[in-house]
């Protein structure tokens, strides 16, 4: 069945995935801190202010990003979840059918005695 390769490319997704997050949460971790140097720094007002401007908006840029992988990756997640439930009901139909189909043909090994 196809399940199979689905998982397989969801797996190396999720892998690639949890990597771009790890390294955007870096990148945050940096602006931050180069926020924090600005704030410290003895430039003028007006540069101070300047560069705090371009740090909170690449902040927000960033923080924007990782809000998206995070959603993309709770519905990757909640796809592969489903798509293991019909492979189970998949799989559970397989055994039904394959049950019916013996007793329709008289192969399921158990003997109806039936006297009048």
């Amino acid at each position: 069945m196809n399940i199979s390769s689905v998982s397989q490319s969801s797996s190396s997704y999720s892998s690639s995935s949890a990597s771009d997050m790890t390294s955007l949460e870096k990148q945050l971790e940096s602006l931050e801190k180069q926020l924090k140097e600005v704030a410290q720094n003895k430039d003028d007002a007006k540069t101070k202010e300047t560069k705090t401007q371009q740090l909170q908006q690449q902040i927000q840029q960033l923080q924007l990003q990782i809000a998206q992988k995070q959603s993309k990756a709770a519905d990757q997640t909640a796809n592969q979840q489903s798509l293991n439930q019909q492979g189970a009901a998949s799989k559970q139909l397989e055994v039904n059918m394959s049950r019916n189909n013996q007793a329709l043909n008289g192969t399921t090994g158990n003997t109806i005695d039936i006297r009048i």
